[in-house]
């Protein structure tokens, strides 16, 4: 489980655009924001939510991103992201929060806007320690990740193929910064990770069928002596007992 989460001052303006941009799509089209109960959101109640965040002159964002072996579709993302983020915060009285889901990479994740009071949403390490493990439980992220057969009916074929983690990291932390060409990144980093395996299978393998040869006849020389050897002792005179003494 990835769990990302930094905080600001002012308003989440800028934080909701981005989640809601759908990158995608990227011609006008819109990732949708659902409040605490589920609900989509129109507009104008996203406005409000800003507003609000105004008022508050403090905003946190959240990345929620499970491990993609675990074969999770946008729409257990999007459940299992609201089950997770009102278990945790839905008994501090002036927290509010909306999230969406992006869907653009091969890994579905959820992205969430909170305000309310600086101090129910102020968080040092420990505490993000104890929300990334929160996150995992509430997807049951250790046995989907160890048995990934178990993948959702509607999710991608290939979406449980292995990530690389370090490009995914790098990714996650561009997006955190709302960094526009995220995703750039997020390629950048994958074909970086691939170039470094780029040839070593086979490698390995041409080194294996190097050392197949010359071992076979260490092999085969150790056998050729055992078996003169025995012949020898076959073809020697039967000696009896005492014959030392």
């Amino acid at each position: 489980m990835m769990l990302k989460t930094d905080y600001r001052e002012g308003g989440a303006g800028n934080l909701v655009d981005y989640i809601r941009r759908d990158r995608d799509q990227d011609a006008g089209a819109t990732v949708d924001l659902r409040n605490p109960a589920g609900r989509e959101l129109s507009d104008s109640k996203v406005n409000r939510f800003v507003d609000k965040s105004r008022e508050f002159g403090f905003q946190r964002h959240m990345i929620v991103s499970p491990d993609p072996t675990g074969q999770y579709s946008p729409e257990e993302v999007r459940a299992n992201t609201r089950d997770f983020m009102n278990s945790e915060f839905a008994q501090q009285p002036t927290t509010d929060y909306v999230y969406g889901v992006h869907r653009d990479t091969e890994f579905p994740h959820a992205h969430i806007a909170a305000t309310g009071e600086r101090a129910e949403l102020e968080m040092d390490r420990e505490d993000i320690r104890e929300l990334r493990e929160q996150a995992a439980t509430a997807y049951e992220e250790p046995s989907r990740t160890r048995d990934p057969t178990t993948a959702a009916r509607d999710a991608p074929e290939d979406i449980g193929r292995v990530v690389d983690e370090e490009a995914r990291e790098q990714y996650h932390e561009a997006e955190l910064s709302l960094n526009p060409e995220a995703e750039k990144a997020l390629k950048r980093a994958t074909e970086k990770s691939q170039q470094k395996d780029v040839g070593k299978p086979t490698a390995e393998k041409a080194s294996d069928e190097r050392q197949t040869e010359p071992l076979s006849e260490q092999r085969e020389e150790p056998r050729d002596a055992d078996a003169e050897a025995a012949l020898e002792r076959e073809q020697e005179p039967e000696r009896e007992v005492g014959w030392w003494q």
